[in-house]
């Protein structure tokens, strides 16, 4: 059995690790896609109440983007909070992934980047600024711990009742991608996963596929 520890999440979290495995944390699910449209309307409502220029009305907005760009991109969200209106010059997106150093490059959507240069303009942002922050007038970027309470707490007011964080915007980004095409290789490629094994259970597929076998078991005597 795994032995407890009495270790405090890192960044002054109260979460406590369950054991000293990596594995004893909750694992977040991909959002349903009514969910996710949920926090998205939430995010606007609250944003669109607020009194322009306002923190209130910066906080809400800015909410609002980062769900657009993790679920559009598939980008890990330490990668998200780093970014600077630069990062979307002309709807030319280009990133450096901290775990596994590979540089990616691609073309928005159209429709994403109209959202995130319309925010960027908005504010104001300079080239060089970061443009997911705690405060609208200091330039540091928001943590990953920040978008994790962020989420967790809007996932709550939209009613969602599974496990979700931060991570679930990525994870959402390959499930409704592999729903979409039911292209497993696709998925891995775009996740930048070592092998298919690994995207499965990233997006939630072998987890659902026990499930659904374990419904499904019935070996009572039929006279009975």
């Amino acid at each position: 059995m795994a032995r407890r520890i009495n270790r405090l999440h890192p960044h002054g979290s109260k979460y406590e690790r369950k054991t000293d495995w990596k594995h004893g944390q909750e694992v977040v699910k991909p959002l349903k896609k009514e969910d996710f449209d949920e926090m998205v309307r939430l995010c606007t409502v609250r944003r669109d109440a607020a009194a322009p220029g306002s923190g209130e009305y910066y906080r809400w907005y800015r909410n609002y983007v980062i769900l657009i760009v993790g679920v559009n991109t598939g980008n890990r969200i330490g990668v998200i909070c780093e970014q600077t209106a630069r990062d979307y010059a002309g709807g030319q997106y280009t990133v450096t992934e901290h775990k596994t150093g590979k540089r990616k490059q691609m073309e928005l959507n159209p429709e994403v980047y109209k959202i995130v240069s319309g925010y960027c303009e908005e504010f104001g942002f300079k080239n060089n600024a970061y443009i997911f922050r705690p405060y609208r007038n200091r330039d540091i970027p928001m943590t990953r711990e920040g978008v994790w309470h962020m989420i967790k707490n809007l996932a709550e007011d939209a009613g969602v009742k599974y496990c979700v964080g931060a991570h679930s915007l990525r994870k959402s980004f390959g499930r409704w991608i592999y729903d979409e095409t039911h292209d497993i290789h696709m998925v891995q490629r775009l996740l930048d996963h070592e092998s298919t094994i690994v995207t499965q259970r990233y997006i939630g597929l072998e987890e659902e596929s026990v499930q659904v076998k374990r419904e499904s078991v019935n070996f009572v005597p039929k006279y009975m």
